[in-house]
């Protein structure tokens, strides 16, 4: 079966192929192994993608952090404090509301 590429893909190459091939590029490089492990970047990747609220990326990343090794449990995790960031954002951006103008 031939799986459709992103949408994001699919804009990048529109714009330019070799667009699209730097951001492979800088995501390759970027998710690597190093100070942090591909699967620990796999899992802020999708806590990220939960705080920002991108269900395409949630969706890309949850399946990026299985294939580095990650099991369901992490992943819930990794989302939770995600959930629990934005409560923090959220709460912040409320607070302005008991400044006096």
């Amino acid at each position: 079966m031939n799986e459709e590429k992103s949408r994001p893909y699919r804009f990048t190459v529109a714009v330019g192929k070799d667009l699209s091939k730097s951001l492979e590029n800088l995501s390759s490089e970027i998710m690597n192994d190093g100070a942090i492990s591909t699967k620990e970047k796999s899992l802020i990747a999708l806590a990220c993608a939960v705080a920002v609220k991108c269900e395409h990326c949630v969706k890309a990343h949850k399946k990026k952090a299985l294939d580095a090794g990650a099991t369901m449990d992490e992943i819930l995790e990794a989302a939770a404090v995600a959930g629990l960031v934005r409560l923090g954002s959220g709460f912040t951006t409320a607070s302005y509301l008991l400044e006096e103008e």
